[in-house]
């Protein structure tokens, strides 16, 4: 997938959106640590494989069925065994989701992953899980994998930041449904991305969990979660790449979503009509046609960080100038993705400048297109696909590749609603 050409052909047709990866995560978590439950509608890639592995070296059956989309978990997660290695891949979810988790339920391992995942953070956990039971040994060259994790982690108070990384809320939350006696998520700043940490509190509650949620943050009674039928709704963050194609270079129709989502995402939508896209809903399914003039709007990306890249592509065909703050966090994912996404931005020929914690983006009415670096992040690759349906020449991007961690079927689905036809 070298050198992918995206030329700039009007978008006109319908796509099936893919399930949630962040959704996904969760439900095959719960499904293995409850048994005998069903995860329907699962679409695979890098990352839900990581985690359906990871759960099987743990003791879990987990099968998946390809033809309807479905996982089916018999056994669930052994307790107090040793497993040797546990492959995160490039997973930030998987790694923090299960560092406290295998802890919770005494299984000793040492994580290991690939990409940039050693260099992303995971230290907060060690003071915290430490003090209750655990213990975490970090390489002393600065990396943060291999990590060994071994002993059982116990119930109690947990103070920690909101400001870093939700993904460490939604492991705790994991892990101490799974610890005897009640516990205590203490909050000492906001938390951002709030929506990922709701998703997680909505899934193991149909799951049985007892959590009751307070200003300062949860309070959980751990115990054994009930077996569960469940379906995977299409993930919002993938919506994002059709919905900027359709603002700025024609029409599509989505289906695969819920309106009702507890995905934080979903407010996609509301930007897209602020920019002035035509956004119309029919029960679960939305269409979203060009606008006839995008108006650059400021946008908060605190709770909405893996939107910034199309977000930013929309911004580059809107009359205006847009800010994208609350962003710092995005210098720690796939690639340091403010300026990797300020680098797309100028390799199709568009304005923008970046601050530690921010994007301003100038909008012009067309890009003249280019080559773009991907730098081994899903989300720069698929916004740039994205652009080309609003410039006048080729967007050239040098590996798609790196899709596959989220989106193994991007490149077809995009290249089907460029053709018109109508969704999978």
């Amino acid at each position: 997938m070298k050198n992918m050409i995206f030329s700039p052909t009007k978008i006109d047709g319908a796509v099936r959106i893919p399930s949630s990866k962040s959704q996904a995560h969760r439900a095959l978590i719960c499904a293995a640590l409850a048994g005998n439950s069903v995860a329907r509608g699962v679409d695979l890639s890098n990352d839900v494989n990581v985690t359906a592995n990871a759960l099987r070296k743990m003791g879990a059956e987990l099968a998946y069925d390809a033809e309807t989309r479905t996982f089916t978990a018999g056994k669930p997660c052994a307790r107090g065994i040793s497993i040797g290695e546990l492959d995160a891949g490039e997973s930030a979810s998987m790694l923090r989701f299960f560092i406290p988790l295998v802890s919770a339920l005494g299984i000793d391992c040492t994580f290991v992953g690939g990409g940039r995942l050693p260099k992303r953070p995971t230290d907060l956990y060690k003071p915290l899980m430490e003090a209750h039971g655990a213990s975490l040994t970090y390489p002393e060259n600065g990396d943060y994998l291999p990590l060994p994790v071994s002993g059982r982690l116990t119930g109690g108070t947990y103070a920690l930041r909101g400001d870093v990384s939700s993904q460490f809320v939604t492991g705790l939350l994991l892990a101490l449904t799974q610890v005897e006696g009640e516990s205590e998520i203490k909050l000492t700043t906001r938390l951002e991305s709030k929506p990922y940490a709701d998703l997680t509190v909505d899934v193991l509650r149909r799951f049985g969990a007892d959590i009751t949620e307070h200003p300062e943050g949860y309070t959980l009674r751990g115990g054994k979660l009930k077996p569960l039928d469940l379906d995977v709704e299409g993930d919002c963050s993938q919506a994002a790449f059709f919905t900027v194609a359709a603002a700025i270079g024609g029409r599509v129709t989505l289906t695969g979503l819920r309106r009702d989502t507890k995905q934080g995402d979903f407010k996609l939508f509301e930007i897209a009509e602020q920019f002035g896209a035509g956004v119309t809903w029919d029960g679960d399914t939305v269409t979203v046609r060009k606008a006839d003039k995008l108006t650059a709007h400021d946008i908060d990306a605190a709770d909405i960080p893996d939107l910034v890249p199309a977000l930013a592509v929309m911004a580059a065909f809107s009359e205006g100038t847009t800010r994208i703050y609350n962003a710092a966090r995005l210098r720690i994912k796939e690639s340091d993705r403010i300026a990797s996404t300020l680098a797309m931005i100028r390799a199709i020929g568009g304005m923008a400048e970046e601050t530690p914690d921010s994007l301003i983006v100038t909008g012009q009415k067309t890009l003249p297109g280019g080559c773009v670096q991907a730098c081994n992040d899903h989300r720069i690759a698929m916004a740039a696909a994205a652009a080309s349906a609003g410039c006048m020449g080729d967007v050239i991007v040098d590996d798609m590749s790196c899709i596959n961690k989220s989106y193994p079927e991007f490149v077809r689905d995009f290249h089907q609603v460029k053709a018109g036809a109508p969704a999978r």
